[in-house]
């Protein structure tokens, strides 16, 4: 039962989350889509209403400026100056179309006594309407929309239906200060609402003026009644924060939704007014189609749990049938399941750790066997690759490519603060202080040989002879000093040749012995390559000129051919300085061709690259018996194709380099890089890295760096809106002052007279 609300919990839960968040989310968004389509709807209203009035202010203002309309104020308009009424009459008629709504042109001449509209020509002194007309004499601008009550006429002034008009009202003449005549273009109101009427019987539109006075209204008894007498609003604060938006309402005790638009061109506003139930009539769809779909899934899983706890449950009811059987007692003090199998399980895993406790030390003591026969020599080629994977080290061996032994051993220990009693507390303390010292550093564990404590470093391929070298030195003496500093005793350590093979081991412990030997010489805390004394030994012979053979292999490969040259002449000069035997003089030259011959296979030189063969190699040599002659022979066999082979890759591993910088500064322009930086993240040294890149360039870093930022500032100029500022700070300048400067010193003109002349010429 636990294990069915358990599951009826995790899978009910989860869904009816998901299901609510689902119908939150897409009821917003939906709301939001809702609402940016009613501003869009505001808009587009006001856009043809502002058409209508545009085109009509714009029309009515051509006619009253026109030479037509200047005469005829000038006129009487009695029975002479007919011609003058059939002229303006047609100028009229231009303005009254589908187009514009407008029902009728009043035209006044106070001055003359007329007044001219649809109906003809009347006397103005005899007209029932003059002293109305004369009142809009009064008005404070020359030219206003405003709202025409139909009944507030005598003469009706539209031959429709509709009880109010909106009348462009202008005075006359216009560019006279004395104003004597005034200009009606009349559209109804209802005209308009026709326009912005919706088909949607829960929305209204209508529009107010600037004193939120309602001029148009599909219902024409709401027309001329102040927006806050009206019940839509208790307030006009929401008009007054911004010029479109939403805000709701409450209308009749039903929520509604108002949205509006003001006009910048009257100040008119445009108001839609709908029903919130209207609105979110598609969200509640979705809200039903939700439940519907969560309740189906809840269904689905209490089903999917009831099926699965049963087949979950029927293995646990075998293995408690099992427990019962075989220890029967145990269900007297347990009655819960669950409980019961949590004590043996937890029981059976205490043995378990116990048992992998004791497997640990045990499989230590092996470890330990096993190195000690690594360095011995005695483990079998077939059985080294199972015995690594065995103690967990083949991962870790299969990446290494070269590998050094050090032996360390204990100088004098009566000279010490120890007693020979406390010889395995020591052995015991210095393995400790060893393998905190290596901690980091790729190694098989520490173990002591016949007396010697005993490190197998390894290093993978990428690493270097600089880098295995700089390892190795800074690694043992950090040994010497910890153990001297930890537990007051010298040691000394030797260092084996590097090697290749991990069998190779016990030779290389041979090796660091034979190293130790030298502390009869050297004295105590000494660190001793085998390397050293394995050169030490040619000596025995003839003095060999080492120094002069490395010199040329360094110029070779650093690929300068007047270095290398003058050592070779050096290494011939050294060599047949003194009298031997011609044996003696073949030895030298052989060792030379084997070095050479070294570094091309060192350095994956084929033989076909450097237009050799190897079989005819050592025979032509011995074949050469003058000194100038075997100096030419090494010359234009080896040494100078292998300079030449050396400078190509040069070339291609700077020019590499060189491209790695310049996309550097290419990705990372606007942060505060630096060259020592990037040195450190590829491991070369920062004043190698820029004599490299000043040598492929001919520009330093910071030069580049600065010529690149330059260029982008000059694109962001033309091409955006960047502020000067910003352009600084995203160059990493201090301050917008210094990147002035910069440029103008650069271009001889600000930045913003840069953007002003490149941004017009574009």
């Amino acid at each position: 039962m636990k294990l069915i609300i358990f599951g009826c919990l995790i899978s009910i839960v989860p869904v009816v989350f998901i299901g609510t968040f689902s119908y939150v989310q897409s009821t917003n968004e939906i709301q939001e889509k809702v609402n940016e389509e009613k501003i869009q709807s505001m808009q587009q209203v006001n856009s043809n209403v502002e058409q209508i009035l545009t085109t009509v202010n714009f029309t009515l203002n051509r006619i009253i400026d026109s030479a037509v309309m200047e005469h005829s104020l000038r006129r009487s308009m009695i029975a002479e100056d007919f011609q003058v009424h059939r002229d303006l009459r047609k100028e009229l008629v231009n303005l009254q179309s589908m187009e514009t709504r407008v029902e009728d042109i009043t035209i006044l001449n106070f001055e003359r006594d007329w007044l001219m509209n649809n109906r003809g020509i009347s006397r103005l002194d005899e007209h029932p309407d003059s002293a109305l007309y004369i009142s809009f004499l009064d008005m404070p601008n020359n030219s206003s929309w405003e709202l025409l009550e139909h009944e507030v006429f005598e003469e009706p002034i539209s031959s429709g239906s509709c009880t109010y008009s909106l009348s462009l009202v202008k005075k006359l003449p216009t560019f006279q200060s004395n104003k004597f005549g005034l200009a009606f273009a009349n559209i109804p109101t209802c005209t308009i609402a026709d326009m912005i009427f919706s088909d949607n019987s829960s929305e209204e539109f209508m529009i107010v003026n600037h004193e939120f006075d309602i001029i148009v209204h599909p219902d024409e008894e709401m027309i001329g009644q102040s927006l806050l007498n009206s019940n839509y609003v208790s307030s006009l604060t929401p008009f007054e924060e911004e010029k479109t938006g939403q805000f709701n309402t409450t209308i009749h005790d039903e929520p509604y939704t108002i949205t509006y638009h003001t006009s910048d061109f009257n100040d008119w506003t445009y108001l839609s007014i709908m029903s919130i139930n209207e609105l979110t009539a598609e969200s509640k769809s979705i809200g039903w189609m939700t439940i519907l779909v969560t309740s189906l899934m809840i269904v689905m899983s209490l089903i999917t749990v009831f099926i699965i706890s049963r087949r979950l449950y029927s293995p646990l009811q075998r293995v408690m049938r099992q427990i019962e059987y075989h220890l029967p007692t145990l269900r007297k003090n347990e009655t819960d399941d669950l409980t019961l199998l949590e004590n043996e399980v937890t029981h059976l895993f205490s043995s378990k750790t116990t048992m992998e406790v004791e497997l640990l030390e045990h499989k230590k003591q092996v470890k330990v066997l096993f190195m000690n026969r690594l360095y011995q020599g005695i483990i079998k080629p077939s059985d080294l690759e199972e015995k690594l994977a065995y103690f967990n080290l083949n991962d870790m061996t299969a990446k290494w490519h070269r590998h050094v032994v050090l032996t360390i051993k204990l100088d004098c220990m009566e000279e010490s603060v120890y007693e020979a009693a406390d010889r395995e507390l020591l052995s015991f303390a210095m393995m400790n202080v060893a393998e905190e010292s290596v901690r980091g550093i790729d190694h098989l564990p520490v173990v002591w040989v016949n007396k010697s404590l005993v490190i197998l470093i390894g290093f993978t391929e990428e690493a270097s002879d600089i880098q295995m070298n700089s390892t190795i030195y800074k690694l043992t003496e950090q040994l010497q000093d910890n153990i001297e500093t930890c537990l007051y005793i010298t040691v000394s350590i030797g260092i084996s040749l590097p090697f290749v093979k991990l069998l190779d081991a016990s030779r290389a412990y041979q090796e660091g012995l034979e190293a130790l030997k030298h502390r009869i010489t050297l004295g105590k805390g000494v660190i001793v390559h085998y390397e050293t004394i394995n050169s030490g030994k040619h000596t025995l012979i003839y003095e060999y000129p080492q120094r002069a053979e490395e010199e040329l292999i360094l110029a070779i490969k650093v690929a300068d051919k007047t270095k290398a040259l003058a050592h070779l002449k050096a290494w011939m000069s050294k060599v047949f300085k003194d009298t031997y035997s011609p044996r003696e003089y073949h030895i030298s030259m052989m060792r030379l061709l084997n070095n050479l011959l070294l570094i091309k296979q060192e350095n994956s030189i084929s033989f076909q690259e450097i237009d050799v063969e190897y079989d005819a190699l050592y025979e032509e040599l011995l074949t050469i018996h003058m000194k100038e002659d075997i100096e030419k022979w090494f010359k234009t066999k080896l040494i100078c194709p292998l300079i030449e082979i050396f400078s190509k890759r040069r070339e291609s591993q700077f020019q590499n380099i060189s491209e790695k910088m310049m996309d550097l500064i290419h990705k990372h322009y606007d942060t505060n890089i630096t060259l020592e930086e990037y040195a450190e993240k590829m491991h070369y040294n920062a004043n190698y890295l820029s004599s490299v890149f000043k040598q492929e360039t001919n520009y330093t870093f910071s030069e580049y760096l600065a010529k690149y930022r330059f260029k982008k500032a000059k694109q962001w100029l033309i091409e955006t809106n960047m502020t000067v500022k910003e352009i600084a700070d995203k160059l990493q300048y201090k301050n917008s002052q210094n990147f002035i400067r910069s440029f103008k010193k650069l271009e001889n003109m600000t930045p913003g007279q840069y953007r002003k002349e490149y941004s017009r010429v574009s």
